[in-house]
């Protein structure tokens, strides 16, 4: 199973680390549920499919102005493409 970030991603959650510990924790906590589910076969509680054929879905961080977006087209591979914050 891989794990991965778009550039994207990483740098948003690196500006969030350095000025929003709390809200990166959450984000960071998401993101386990995230992978979690999807190495179950699974979608963490909450997700919506974001396209047609329902390989991206995004999920709101709970009580944070963030938004995560990832593919889960390939059961072995799951990739966040998009972190929206909202600051």
């Amino acid at each position: 199973m891989s794990h991965g970030l778009t550039e994207g991603a990483a740098a948003v959650l690196h500006d969030m680390a350095d000025k929003a510990p709390e809200v990166f924790a959450a984000t960071a906590r998401t993101l386990a549920l995230i992978a979690a589910a999807h190495e179950q076969g699974t979608l963490p509680e909450g997700a919506t499919p974001t396209d047609q054929w329902g390989d991206v879905h995004d999920l709101p961080v709970a009580q944070q102005p963030v938004l995560i977006e990832w593919f889960s087209g390939d059961p072995e591979i799951l990739t966040v493409t998009r972190i929206t914050w909202l600051a």
